[in-house]
């Protein structure tokens, strides 16, 4: 590991005076900075393209030595999607297996939704596990994208790791996607597809772990469900098929437990369910920010009912508040 200015002005071509100020804020932010010379340097085997650097920020780097499996899907998940993603994210955590996901809304956030819930079960019940969510992103890991996920980023930080290849600063475009995707197929040991469309960029992350050798699984969905199509594609092209989380055990070559069926998870996995206060206001929040103000008129509760049940979806992960507005996680 090295926040050597010389050594990152020559792996990032960043101009000398970039690279020292890169380097003074690496050391004030406590970024670890790691290339594939160094011992930790997470992808072990020399895939195509590998990053020169990567760039790691969080309580839990020993998440870098457990099995780890990506979990990636589309924005634009369905209901039963994202309780898929949850539930598969909360198995994993709960069997030690760290997982993998580009920090994204729909499929990426709820899958590492479920493996905090993990993570912070086992502290609340004073265990102490390897493994943790780690989120890579396509920004400078001082820069929060999509910004609702502002919570869960500091929770990624606090029970794993954040990772990427940009300097500090680098703000989200377009063509960044694509290529930050190649690092979340190299990271995994696994990558499961959960919902995807078909030229949505889970289908590139699939594409890639393919080409590094990664088994790739795909939860099989409805025709008529345009956010499975990716994953049908990709089990008509070969992809082994997820009917059951401890399928994903297999592929890593670890023994399942019993073997059981989607949606009949242990209540330690299972995320708790809101009450039905707190649901309305979920539903009311429609995927996007709202005053409480709005939340009240749209749900017909009361405003200290809907500061409870703000309090509890925070609680449960589902929403975070910024700036006097309600934002879902």
């Amino acid at each position: 590991m090295s926040t050597d200015a010389a050594a990152l002005a020559r792996l990032r071509g960043l101009s000398p005076g970039q690279a020292a100020a890169f380097a003074a804020q690496a050391g004030r932010r406590g970024t670890l900075v790691l290339t594939p010379s160094d011992s930790d340097y997470p992808i072990v085997d020399d895939v195509p393209h590998r990053p020169a650097v990567l760039f790691v920020e969080g309580d839990r780097p020993t998440v870098f030595r457990t099995p780890r499996v990506a979990v990636v899907g589309t924005r634009a998940a369905s209901v039963h999607g994202l309780a898929d993603a949850w539930e598969l994210g909360a198995f994993l955590g709960a069997a030690g297996v760290s997982v993998v996901s580009g920090m994204a809304i729909g499929i990426d956030g709820a899958a590492h939704h479920g493996a905090l819930q993990a993570a912070e079960a086992a502290e609340r019940n004073g265990a102490s596990s390897p493994a943790g969510p780690i989120g890579v992103v396509a920004t400078g890991l001082d820069i929060v994208y999509p910004r609702r996920h502002r919570v869960l980023y500091e929770r990624v930080r606090r029970h794993g790791v954040l990772v990427g290849e940009q300097p500090f600063g680098v703000a989200p475009t377009r063509g960044r996607f694509p290529i930050r995707n190649r690092i979340i197929a190299a990271l995994a040991d696994v990558v499961v597809v959960v919902e995807a469309t078909l030229s949505g960029g889970s289908r590139i992350t699939a594409e890639r772990a393919l080409d590094y050798g990664r088994p790739v699984l795909a939860v099989p969905g409805s025709r008529r469900n345009p956010a499975a199509a990716g994953c049908n594609a990709l089990l008509a092209d070969g992809a082994q098929p997820l009917l059951d989380p401890s399928d994903v055990l297999i592929a890593l070559g670890l023994t399942p437990g019993a073997r059981r069926l989607w949606g009949t998870a242990t209540a330690a996995a299972k995320p708790n369910p809101p009450t039905a206060g707190a649901a309305a206001v979920l539903k009311a929040l429609a995927g996007e920010a709202a005053h409480p103000d709005q939340l009240a008129s749209r749900t017909g509760l009361d405003p200290g009912q809907v500061a409870l049940a703000v309090e509890e979806l925070i609680a449960l992960g589902r929403a975070a508040r910024d700036r006097g507005f309600v934002w879902p996680t």
